[in-house]
């Protein structure tokens, strides 16, 4: 399985071109591994890395890391070297009350839920504003009413400062509502199964016209890949 995966994300890695700045770019389709692999491969990070942020690049991810012996608001404070320490001040301690932490402001991460994390997470890149943001479906282990509190962030994510942004997710609808470009992934080594354009206007109401067509589309492309499973895969399942 390990052989296959390398694979199909190898030859994906060299064939999708970087977005551009302000562009979201969704991943659709194939295994959640290879939805991973393929993401983390825009940045060369490998399976499983959660880098701290940098100017350069943000990892969203189910697993974020932080420095487990300082306190949220000093894990925050490395987002914002250049700022002075009455600037960092009010900036932590804002973003801290927008991502509903700031109770546990001096506690230190260990002690955060996993959606206490995730918010920790989200607090770090709205400080930080990264040039290319990467977001590896975070929420997949959370139920359905945190996951819908914390996606309520993604759209001020992926458009503060325009950054170039790539969403791995295995949601048609969250493709549709973010992104700019969705591209279904191949189930086997080959180029991008199938790639769509979104042009909606922004907000976009998943009851309106447009969004339920393009959904149909999605899926009807998602369910013609599915049926190209490769023998290596049958057999490893």
């Amino acid at each position: 399985m390990s052989a296959v995966l390398h694979s199909l994300s190898s030859s994906l890695d060299t064939a999708l071109p970087h977005p551009a700045a302000g562009q979201i770019v969704a991943l659709l389709g194939a295994s959640i591994e290879v939805r991973s692999a393929t993401l983390r491969g825009f940045a060369s990070l490998a399976s499983g890395e959660g880098p701290v942020p940098t100017p350069e690049i943000g990892l969203l991810c189910a697993r974020p890391r932080f420095f487990p012996w300082l306190s949220l608001t000093e894990n925050l404070a490395f987002a914002l070297p250049k700022a002075t320490p009455f600037e960092r001040e009010g900036l932590i301690a804002n973003v801290l009350v927008r991502v509903g932490l700031a109770a546990q402001a001096t506690q230190r991460p260990g002690a955060l839920s996993p959606e206490g994390l995730l918010q920790l997470a989200i607090a770090r890149l709205l400080l930080v504003r990264p040039r290319l943001l990467l977001i590896d479906e975070p929420f997949a282990a959370l139920d359905a009413e945190a996951r819908e509190r914390l996606a309520a962030f993604l759209p001020e994510l992926c458009t503060q400062g325009r950054p170039a942004v790539v969403i791995a997710t295995g949601s048609v609808d969250e493709a549709v509502r973010l992104a700019d470009r969705i591209l279904i992934l191949p189930q086997q080594p080959g180029p991008v199964a199938f790639s769509l354009d979104n042009l909606l206007s922004r907000p976009r109401d998943e009851r309106s016209v447009g969004f339920v067509a393009l959904r149909r589309e999605l899926r009807r492309a998602l369910e013609k890949e599915s049926r190209h499973v490769p023998a290596a895969v049958e057999a490893a399942a």
